[in-house]
Formats: structure tokens, sequence, C-alpha cells
């Protein structure tokens, strides 16, 4: 299996786990559809902790998933809060390469909070309206 096969499986099962949920699939899977674009206009680092600012369970579960997934750059990632500390402290060439990593692994949250949980960019257009 290589290395973006490895991402898919390992996303499957974390998207999977929460999708029974509608709570827990809307929240994640709206920040799923966004954390990608965060990634890219405020840098990983403001991005994960904006995502853990929000203080849910679901977001907190995105972040989980992704200290799983990061794991791989970095063996000192255990949990969310070791994920933001790492990045935070990163120096720059780790940094840069657990940016690459989270967004091309992000890409695989997003798709599948499309498809398999089936949220939309606009299902946060909606529930805002609706509040």
């Amino acid at each position: 299996m290589n290395l973006d096969q490895t991402r898919a499986v390992l996303a499957y099962t974390h998207i999977q786990s929460i999708a029974a949920d509608e709570f827990w699939r809307a929240k994640y899977g709206i920040m799923a559809l966004k954390l990608p674009i965060l990634v890219r206009t405020a840098g990983l680092c403001q991005a994960l902790h904006f995502v853990q600012s929000r203080g849910t369970p679901p977001h907190d579960a995105l972040l989980g998933h992704l200290a799983e997934q990061l794991k791989r750059v970095d063996a000192r990632i255990d949990d969310a809060d070791t994920l933001c500390r790492q990045v935070r402290e990163a120096k720059m060439q780790l940094y840069l390469h657990l940016t690459r990593e989270a967004t091309a692994t992000l890409q695989w949250y997003a798709r599948l909070a499309q498809s398999v949980l089936k949220v939309e960019r606009t299902s946060e257009e909606d529930a805002n309206a609706a509040a």
C-alpha cells in the first residue's frame, strides 16, 4: 500500500467511526471541508489552534484523527494537544513537512466528508441561516 492509500484507509476508518451521529457528522464534516483551506490561508499552526479553540468533541476528534495520521511524520505526536505543540515548536523544515503531509491527508477527510458524510459546503451556510 502506498502512502496516499494509507492516508485514505485511515481517514475512511475515522469517518466511518463518526458517521452514525448526525450532530457529529455535521460538525466534523463541515470542519473537515474547511480545514484544508484554513491550512493554506492561515498556516498549519493557526489552523490547528483555530479548530482546537472551537472546543467541541467533533472538532477535537478531527484533530485527534489528524494527529494519528501525522504520527507517521513525527513519532512524538500522540494526540491533538501534542500535535498542536509539535507544530507550534517545530523547526522550519519539520513545519513544512508537517504542513505538506497535513494538506495531503486533509484532502481525504474533505472528500470523505462529502461522499460518506454527505456534508456539502453549503451545509454550514444553511445551518447559520437556521440559527
